[in-house]
């Protein structure tokens, strides 16, 4: 969710973050400024609503910011290892292929090279567009693995086969597992009820500061606005990294992009 905002840049993100909870943080306080005289309180008086409610909420909202910043975090970490699971494993049947007669190591390979070429141009964009997993987009470079783990399934399974395709046949299935943690973790994130429920938490936060400083509207507006310059920071950082492979700050291929080079 949210893909338009990944792909913006960041200074572009923050600043529409910024927009928009300012925007909120105005029609909040029109909002408590039209409605204070209509229910009968005086303008310039203290409200009788306590502070303390600014405290309980903020608090409430740090924690479920905590809470998707770790979930965020090991996203991340979990993406970064599937993609390096993936090199290694590719990396390692290029080299036990080298046991193999000429013929089957240059189909081997050719597999291989295809399925890489295949993962960088087609699966990266993917990924970053947010595709489901199921879509047909990531059977390009699935189809040249399939192909490579039924080539070497057979000649593993035929009689008097190579002692090397024992190895080679759980590297090949080693890429397989790794290519489908990476993809898991492309749709990783934060849910919608992590969303609603910060998006609920830090405007109620905000409502507060707005109403308990109603009597002041300088002070009410300096406090509403820290308020949302702290938010919108933490919404930025939530945004940046949500999904391991999708922005600016995002997840690369670059291990993979050495093993072609190679």
């Amino acid at each position: 969710m949210f893909v338009v905002f990944h792909q913006l840049p960041l200074a572009a993100m923050f600043i529409v973050i910024l927009s928009i909870s300012t925007l909120v943080c105005w029609l909040l306080i029109g909002l408590v400024r039209f409605s204070v005289p209509r229910l009968g309180y005086p303008p310039d008086e203290p409200l009788p609503i306590r502070d303390s409610i600014i405290n309980t909420s903020g608090a409430l909202f740090a924690l479920i910011v905590a809470f998707s910043a770790a979930g965020i975090w090991n996203d991340a970490v979990s993406a970064r290892n599937a993609v390096q699971r993936e090199a290694d494993a590719v990396e390692s049947a290029m080299v036990l292929s080298t046991a193999l007669p000429e013929e089957a190591r240059a189909v081997l390979l050719g597999s291989l090279h295809a399925y890489l070429s295949g993962v960088i141009a087609v699966d990266w964009p993917a990924m970053a567009a947010s595709t489901p997993t199921d879509d047909p987009v990531f059977d390009q470079s699935e189809r040249h693995l399939l192909g490579a783990l039924k080539q070497v399934s057979r000649q593993n399974a035929a009689p008097g086969g190579s002692a090397a395709y024992g190895p080679l046949l759980d590297q090949l299935i080693e890429i397989r597992q790794a290519r489908l943690a990476r993809l898991a973790s492309s749709q990783a994130g934060v849910s919608w009820a992590q969303w609603f429920a910060m998006w609920l938490i830090s405007t109620v936060t905000l409502l507060s500061i707005v109403i308990c400083n109603s009597h002041a509207l300088r002070m009410q507006i300096v406090a509403a606005h820290l308020y949302v310059i702290v938010v919108s920071a933490a919404y930025f950082v939530i945004l940046t990294h949500d999904r391991p492979f999708v922005g600016k700050v995002s997840v690369q291929p670059t291990a993979l992009q050495a093993l072609v080079a190679h």
